[in-house]
């Protein structure tokens, strides 16, 4: 699953690979909606943007969930990664603080010649605090048209070459979630 680590923590970025720094990025240009309006019946929107103030910088994904009768909806934007990941990291960590009515939220890799997308979710408390959620590597699990591959291969995070964002309404969960919300993102790193 996932663990949740407290902003007052320190967290050792010397070790870390940052992919994307959302505090001094210039743009977020090569990022690309994926939601469900890909699909006929979907109703769903999301963006990702730089929010830049005299203070502070960092990216705000806002997402709009409009679920079918079964809960199926997605709102996502996915962009290439910055390199070719050839270490071996252990995780995917992401400071991120939630808004809105939205408080589950997945990160995703994909690659052009891998039919899956390697996924895992994560719920952000809407408690107007910053958090770092570490997500294990080992916890990613294959998905292919929203459905788990329990016989997939485990992800090779060296032949991925996308990474996605996405607010989901849990078609395949216990619980359901609908409506909008906000997921603020100071980094993303290994």
């Amino acid at each position: 699953m996932y663990s949740l680590l407290a902003t007052s923590l320190l967290l050792s970025m010397s070790s870390a690979e940052i992919l994307f720094d959302f505090t001094t990025i210039p743009n977020v240009d090569g990022w690309k909606e994926v939601s469900d309006t890909v699909r006929v019946p979907g109703k769903s929107k999301g963006v990702l943007t730089l929010q830049k103030t005299q203070l502070f910088q960092r990216a705000v994904f806002f997402a709009m969930l409009n679920p079918q009768p079964n809960g199926a909806c997605f709102a996502g934007s996915v962009t290439r990664l910055p390199t070719t990941i050839t270490s071996n990291p252990s995780s995917v960590q992401l400071k991120v603080r939630a808004q809105g009515e939205l408080s589950h939220w997945k990160v995703y890799f994909n690659s052009d010649t891998v039919k899956y997308n390697y996924e895992q979710t994560f719920e952000c408390p809407l408690n107007n605090q910053f958090v770092v959620v570490d997500l294990p590597i080992s916890d990613f699990k294959a998905y292919y048209h929203g459905a788990e591959q329990p016989d997939a291969p485990i992800m090779d995070l060296g032949n991925m070459t996308e990474i996605g964002i996405q607010g989901y309404g849990g078609v395949y969960a216990t619980y359901k979630q609908s409506g909008s919300g906000s997921l603020e993102i100071d980094y993303i790193s290994l």
